[in-house]
C-alpha cells in the first residue's frame, strides 16, 4: 500500500476519530463542534481528528477560522488536506486508516452523535483486540444498528480499525491494484460538492467497503450488529451483541442538524434486536438459531 502524505498533520492520539469538514453547512459544523464536546465524555482517551483542506482553499471547501479554532480548544486535531490530491472531501476521514501511529480509527459522519451505546461497543472491540494482541485480531470493526444497515457488510460511517494490522492484511490478501484503488480512486471530481458527485462517490465508496476491502477482512473482523440475520455476513463467532440496551428509539448512526434535532426520521423501522448464539448474552432480543 502507498503510503499517503497528504494530510500533513503530525500523528497525535494513539486512539482516533477520524471526521471530514468543509464548508459552512451548519449541520456539519456544529455537528463536528458538538462531537468534539461528546468526545472527551465518553471515549476520554480518544481524539478526534478533522480533515480540512489545506489554504489556499475555495469558498465551498474552506472552514471559517473561528470553527478551526473552537475545534482547537475543544481538544481537536485539526489535519489540512491539499485539494491537489484529488481525494473527494468527504473520504479525507480515510486518511486515518493509513496512519501507522495511531493504534485505533473511527471513521465517522459529522452529523451523527456519540452515544453511550456506541462508545460501550468500541471498548468491547478494544478490549477484545487488546485480550488477543494478535497482529490479525479485530482488524476491522463495523456497526450495523439499524435495519437500514442490515445489507452492508461495512457500512460508510460506522467503522473502524487497526491501521498496521490492515496494513499488514491488505498487503498479504490484495493486490496492489486493489489496495489503492480502495486508498485512492474515490477522486475525479473533488472539488465539486453538487449532490450528483456526492452521490457517485458515496455509492463508489459503499462498492470499495463491501466488495473490496470485505472480503480481505470479514474473517478478521469484529462487528457489533443487532439487525443483520445470523451469519449473513461472518459466522456468528465475529459478530456481537451491543454491550448496552438501546434507549427508545435511539441507534447508533442517527442524523441530527444543526440545533440537535433529529433528521432521521426511520426509528418506527427498529424491531427487537438479533441477538446470535455466540453473541454477548447480555443484550436483550431475540435469539434465532441457524442450525
Amino acid at each position: 500500500m502507498k503510503r499517503n502524505k497528504a494530510s500533513g498533520v503530525t500523528p497525535g492520539g494513539r486512539k482516533v476519530m477520524s471526521m471530514s469538514l468543509y464548508g459552512k453547512d451548519p449541520r456539519y459544523i456544529w455537528g463536528v463542534i458538538r462531537n468534539a464536546q461528546l468526545l472527551p465524555i465518553y471515549l476520554p482517551d480518544w481524539t478526534l481528528r478533522v480533515y480540512v483542506a489545506a489554504d489556499p482553499a475555495t469558498l465551498e471547501l474552506a472552514v471559517p477560522p473561528r470553527i478551526l479554532n473552537k475545534l482547537r480548544l475543544l481538544g481537536a486535531e485539526i489535519a489540512h488536506v491539499s485539494t491537489g490530491n484529488s481525494m473527494a472531501p468527504r473520504n479525507w476521514r480515510l486518511l486515518v486508516a493509513d496512519d501507522q501511529n495511531v493504534n485505533y480509527f473511527l471513521v465517522r459522519d459529522g452529523d451523527t452523535r456519540l452515544s453511550e451505546r456506541e462508545a460501550g461497543a468500541v471498548r468491547d472491540w478494544m478490549s477484545a483486540a487488546e485480550k488477543n494482541r494478535s497482529q490479525s485480531s479485530a482488524v476491522i470493526y463495523c456497526i450495523r444498528d439499524h435495519p437500514k444497515h442490515a445489507e452492508q457488510a461495512i457500512v460508510d460511517g460506522l467503522w473502524g480499525g487497526r491501521p498496521r494490522a490492515l496494513y499488514q492484511l491488505l498487503r498479504q490478501h490484495v493486490t496492489q491494484m486493489m489496495t489503492t484503488m480502495m486508498m485512492h480512486s474515490v477522486t475525479s471530481n473533488a472539488s465539486s460538492t453538487s449532490v450528483k458527485t456526492t452521490a457517485d462517490h458515496g455509492v463508489m465508496m459503499r462498492t470499495l467497503l463491501n466488495h473490496v476491502l470485505w472480503p480481505a477482512v470479514s474473517n478478521l473482523s469484529y462487528c457489533h450488529d443487532s439487525v443483520s440475520p445470523c451469519d449473513r455476513w461472518t459466522s456468528s463467532s465475529f459478530r456481537r451483541s451491543f454491550p448496552l440496551p438501546r434507549q427508545g428509539q435511539e441507534y447508533v448512526g442517527q442524523k441530527f442538524d444543526a440545533h440537535q434535532e433529529l433528521l432521521s426520521k426511520d426509528s418506527d423501522m427498529l424491531k427487537s434486536d438479533v441477538v446470535c448464539q455466540s453473541s454477548n448474552a447480555s443484550s436483550a432480543g431475540i435469539s434465532i438459531n441457524r442450525n
